[in-house]
């Protein structure tokens, strides 16, 4: 009884404008009857049958009304069934429903494949991360311990750590971009210089040609073409890498190249490729990191690749097809 007469008092409340403007209109209706001094039969007629018929239509008025709020506080929220309002408003609230449902689906199964790719991508970069520091270990426990082999092994663990970070913050970029005007050869010595050791050790020889002023952020563009570059020195035991910059980026290598059925692949989310398994235990994150950051920035990225031949990674800006 205490939640009707809830329902009740809810309901008249919400009914009070119509509930006034009927009184008054009756009201009005009686006060000429009286003043044209009709017969009070037909004035009470004339007053009743108006207010029975309302009277009529708002208790089945609140009947709907009682059984909406029944359907509405027991309904399940995960089944969604069909909306028992039949009326234009109320069916406008169910597309709002379903779609509100529908975006909501969306967004969890985007943070649980998010979740599932972050916790694949942990295990194998827990795991990667141990191949420097157990190499730095061995280095220490044999005596071998030089400041080269310090620093490659430093760079290894530096270069991990910027993939992880960069793919964190790169599901949350809408305010990170900083666009800028400046020479992507500037971008690339300083990376060259990064990795000048490794070009060393493995007398490998590098060369920049050209320049290129673009207008883009300069550090996330660094963090793709450090990828691009590392791959390069990584898979390439001699030779050299070129890097050619004339309104696009070209870096090429003479290294151990890409199997053709691995290079539709290779910018898949942990896809590894044969090389990547078989010479270095790729982690499989660069280059979906790279085509992730370079799409951001507007920029298309292809590469074609040779067995023992060589790799060019080719880097330009998008054009978009009309």
């Amino acid at each position: 009884m205490k939640v009707h007469g809830q329902l009740l008092g809810r309901f008249i409340q919400e009914k009070t404008g119509e509930l006034s403007a009927f009184f008054v209109t009756e009201g009005l209706i009686a006060l000429i009857l009286v003043l044209e001094g009709i017969n009070l039969a037909l004035f009470w007629v004339a007053f009743f049958t108006p207010f029975l018929v309302f009277l009529v239509f708002q208790i089945l008025a609140y009947v709907k009304f009682v059984r909406l709020h029944q359907f509405l506080t027991s309904v399940d929220v995960t089944t969604l069934p069909d909306f028992p309002d039949s009326s234009r408003i109320g069916q406008d609230y169910q597309a709002l429903i379903f779609e509100l449902n529908d975006s909501s689906q969306k967004k969890y199964q985007a943070l649980a494949d998010f979740d599932k790719d972050l916790l694949d991508l942990t295990k194998l970069w827990t795991h990667q991360m141990k191949v420097p520091l157990s190499a730095l270990d061995l280095m220490v426990q044999t005596d071998r311990l030089t400041n080269q082999d310090v620093e490659n092994q430093v760079i290894e663990l530096d270069n991990y750590i910027t993939i992880l970070l960069s793919y964190l913050r790169l599901q949350h970029t809408a305010t990170d971009f900083r666009f800028e005007v400046f020479d992507v050869a500037d971008v690339v010595h300083i990376i060259i210089k990064k990795y000048a050791n490794q070009f060393i050790l493995k007398d490998l020889s590098v060369s920049v040609i050209g320049s290129w002023q673009i207008t883009s952020d300069k550090k996330w563009l660094s963090v793709a073409l450090e990828q691009l570059i590392n791959n390069a020195v990584k898979y390439t035991k001699k030779g050299s890498v070129a890097i050619t910059l004339d309104h696009s980026i070209d870096i090429s290598d003479t290294g151990i190249g890409i199997l053709a059925e691995d290079i539709p692949r290779i910018f898949e989310h942990g896809f590894t490729g044969f090389n990547g398994r078989k010479y270095q235990k790729s982690t499989g994150l660069g280059l979906y990191l790279t085509q992730d950051i370079l799409k951001k920035l507007a920029f298309d990225i292809h590469i074609s690749s040779q067995i023992e031949k060589g790799t060019t990674v080719h880097v330009s800006k998008h054009i978009p097809v009309l």
